[in-house]
């Protein structure tokens, strides 16, 4: 198949374990990018923690772009400008972090490059590992809230992630996106979010049409990516969910560099 946009998820898709990409899924998407295919990162991470992973494939030009904080915005990673943002009103973000509270858990939230928490857990420096970004306390909420917000993160434990799922989804769902993007993160996001409204978005900003787009994701957050797409790929490791939609699914996992396989079988060059 001959695709013109291909996007990719980061952690547990491109990245192995130790969140590197490794010399064979840059190859593979390098290889791609030189036959004309636009290479487009779409993770729930921000474009602080995104950008030096554009660079390693040589897609940080000023053409190039990233899909960032799961869908709710869409970057010119060259130059950072915003191309199409979704925020959490600020009296909804007041509300959205009561109701977070209420059922005993922290938060937090990203500023600038910089994670803001209420209520630090163990969770929150494992963000910090994982995104590189540096944590520190909320010092104004009204302040930060002022503007809106991009989305919240819920640290916690995986079982009791999964239940506050499901009760956030009860309380407040009709007015926001709630979802687990790892077992212990679950993500509240503005509503009509996620990345595979966005990659509509770029696919027709860009004249591409989505038969020719391909998507390659494992979690609940890569859903509506997958669906979106023409094509779709999920790894080993995916969650069952997200095999079912995909249209191929490897028997690789990440580490076993899932996107180098998943190329070399379905892209076509000239």
């Amino acid at each position: 198949m001959r695709f013109d946009l291909i996007a990719l998820d980061l952690d547990d898709t491109l990245l192995h374990t130790d969140l590197s990409i490794s010399a064979a899924n840059r190859s593979a998407l390098r290889r791609a990018h030189a036959a004309g295919a636009k290479i487009v990162l779409a993770s729930g991470r921000n474009i602080f923690s995104m950008r030096k992973y554009a660079e390693q494939l040589g897609v940080a030009g000023p053409d190039d772009y990233i899909i960032s904080t799961n869908g709710a915005e869409i970057v010119e990673t060259g130059t950072g400008r915003v191309l199409f943002e979704r925020r959490i009103p600020a009296e909804l973000c007041r509300e959205v972090a009561v109701t977070i509270e209420a059922q005993g858990f922290p938060w937090q939230i990203y500023v600038n490059g910089v994670i803001h928490y209420k209520g630090w857990n163990h969770w929150t420096e494992e963000d910090s590992r994982l995104t590189g970004m540096p944590n520190r306390p909320i010092a104004d909420e009204d302040g930060a809230f002022a503007g809106g917000q991009l989305k919240f993160i819920v640290p916690g434990e995986p079982e009791r992630i999964a239940v506050l799922h499901e009760e956030m989804r009860a309380l407040i769902g009709d007015r926001v996106e709630v979802l687990v993007s790892k077992p212990y993160f679950m993500e509240v996001l503005p509503s009509g979010v996620d990345k595979g409204i966005a990659l509509r978005e770029l696919a027709d900003r860009l004249g591409i049409g989505l038969d020719r787009t391909l998507a390659m994701g494992d979690a609940m957050n890569d859903l509506g990516m997958l669906r979106a797409a023409g094509f779709s790929c999920a790894p080993a490791n995916a969650i069952a969910e997200a095999k079912s939609v995909a249209g191929w699914v490897s028997s690789l996992g990440n580490d076993e560099d899932f996107v180098a396989d998943a190329l070399e079988r379905w892209m076509e060059y000239p």
